[in-house]
């Protein structure tokens, strides 16, 4: 199974919730998610193929492990999760193979349907609102025409083909990470501009 998926910035949450329920989407109820991402070197978090991320994620009661290795094309990848009982094992588990926990992404996501796509709206901790429009294909051709279908998708919903976020939450949680590290690393000293 191979995901396919293009994220936008939303501008307007409550826009596209009220655009979306005009065409009679339903809507699942809001999930809470946490994810700790776990990469196996942390000096080497940049995305690319063949690149291996494994996020634990606590989803309301349930807990989730997930192995997201990249393809070729951004934001695709071959995904194989499944349940888990105890999240402290699993983190146990990864830091004894070598996996490094790398961030952690906290967001609130509402899920519904438009057409064959799947539409995940997030509000994410610290990063803002975004839409996730994906499908998943058996067939690994097929990425050309569904990525023109998904852009087909957001101009009917009236989202902005400018506002395509072409990275993960993870990575854009780690760059803020960096920026705050640099702003509290660089000394401030009195009588500079």
């Amino acid at each position: 199974m191979q995901e396919i998926e293009i994220k936008f910035k939303i501008d307007n949450r409550e826009q596209l919730l009220s655009k979306l329920e005009s065409l009679h989407s339903h809507f699942s109820e809001p999930v809470k998610q946490k994810d700790i991402i776990f990469a196996p070197d942390l000096n080497d978090t940049e995305n690319g193929e063949g690149k291996i991320f494994i996020p634990l994620r606590r989803q309301n009661e349930k807990k989730i492990i997930t192995l997201k290795k990249q393809s070729k094309v951004i934001m695709q990848n071959k995904e194989i999760g499944f349940g888990i009982s105890d999240i402290d094992k699993a983190y146990d588990f990864l830091e004894t193979i070598g996996f490094k926990e790398w961030v952690t992404v906290e967001k609130t996501r509402i899920e519904t349907t438009y057409q064959e796509f799947n539409l995940c709206i997030d509000q994410v901790k610290r990063l803002g609102d975004f839409v996730e429009i994906e499908i998943l294909s058996e067939e690994e051709n097929q990425t050309e025409f569904y990525e023109k279908k998904i852009l087909e998708i957001a101009k009917e919903l009236g989202i902005p083909i400018k506002n395509r976020v072409d990275n993960y939450y993870d990575s854009m949680i780690a760059e803020l990470n960096e920026k705050e590290n640099l702003k509290v690393s660089i000394p401030l000293t009195k009588g500079t501009d």
